[in-house]
């Protein structure tokens, strides 16, 4: 996949997606379909703009991503997309009049449709909106398109929705929102190495900060190494049997057979199984385990 940047120029053509895209749900595979069929008709890249770290940091919000960067442009890649433009967020790109944004994103690529969403704002103080972007394409030749919200069971398909959802512990919904599930990629990193008191293999992720987990507690998973994706259960939040207390993912393969250490692992959530708890001995907690990774 092309990764553009502020700091590069593309003369190849490009029809491009336009939005925030802190997660790819339904909604986004929308404009990413429309794209991608805009870029073939055109005969140009398919290309999703997305910020390149976390802007909710400079909207006084402690609000995290439902997917890193570098998970979203893997979802990006599996949807057809060819190219990210990759924007860092600041307080010079909030506080960036209107056109000025557009000018910006023109200069830097040759830009030939844009896709967005009904709702989509930009500029300072979110002044420009999709009739501006309209105005603004149509002097310049360029295709517009405007995507109407999707609706999934009544509910309009937002990342809001799917936050509240994955913060409640409601994996299953969340995943209907998204239209696939939710995963947590990262590499395996050094723990305790209590994870071999359960003759699973035992990896603790290191997800990254600004990633969202979803509600404490221990749920059913699949976990994909190398290519081959194994049966899990995953420990998100405390380990208070061994007096452990902060954010941390956990998961153990019933099948896998090997050294983890240092791989790349995804971890895909299918649903949430138990509340966490302390056990007053470690075999308890082991014959826990067991049971919790004979889900089906």
């Amino acid at each position: 996949m092309k990764v553009f940047t502020l700091n590069t120029e593309c003369d190849l053509p490009v029809c491009l997606a336009l939005g925030f895209f802190d997660c790819v749900h339904r909604g986004h595979a929308a404009l990413i379909s429309k794209t991608v069929a805009l870029a073939k008709e055109k005969n140009a890249l398919s290309c999703v703009m997305t910020f390149s770290d976390n802007p909710y940091p400079f909207l006084s919000k402690g609000e995290k991503l439902i997917f890193t960067f570098s998970e979203r442009t893997k979802l990006f890649e599996s949807a057809g997309v060819q190219a990210v433009f990759a924007v860092p967020f600041s307080k010079e790109l909030m506080q960036t009049p209107k056109q000025e944004f557009l000018n910006l994103i023109t200069s830097r690529l040759n830009v030939k449709g844009v896709v967005c969403g009904y709702d989509y704002k930009f500029g300072t103080g979110a002044e420009g909106d999709t009739e501006y972007l309209a105005s603004f394409c149509n002097g310049l030749g360029i295709s517009c398109n405007v995507v109407p919200p999707v609706m999934y069971n009544g509910l309009r398909v937002s990342s809001t929705l799917i936050k509240s959802k994955l913060l409640c512990g409601d994996i299953e919904q969340a995943a209907a929102l998204l239209g696939h599930s939710y995963f947590i990629e990262g590499e395996v990193c050094h723990g305790r190495g209590v994870g071999r008191l359960f003759d699973f293999p035992t990896a603790n992720v290191d997800y990254g900060s600004d990633k969202l987990l979803p509600k404490d507690g221990v749920y059913a998973t699949v976990s994909s190494v190398d290519g081959k994706k194994y049966k899990s259960v995953t420990n998100v939040g405390n380990k208070p049997t061994f007096n452990e207390y902060g954010a941390t993912v956990e998961t153990m393969l019933s099948e896998f057979g090997g050294d983890l250490y240092g791989k790349l692992i995804r971890v895909e959530f299918v649903r949430r199984l138990r509340d966490i708890k302390k056990f007053a001995t470690p075999q308890e907690l082991k014959n826990q385990i067991y049971s919790d990774a004979s889900w089906r």
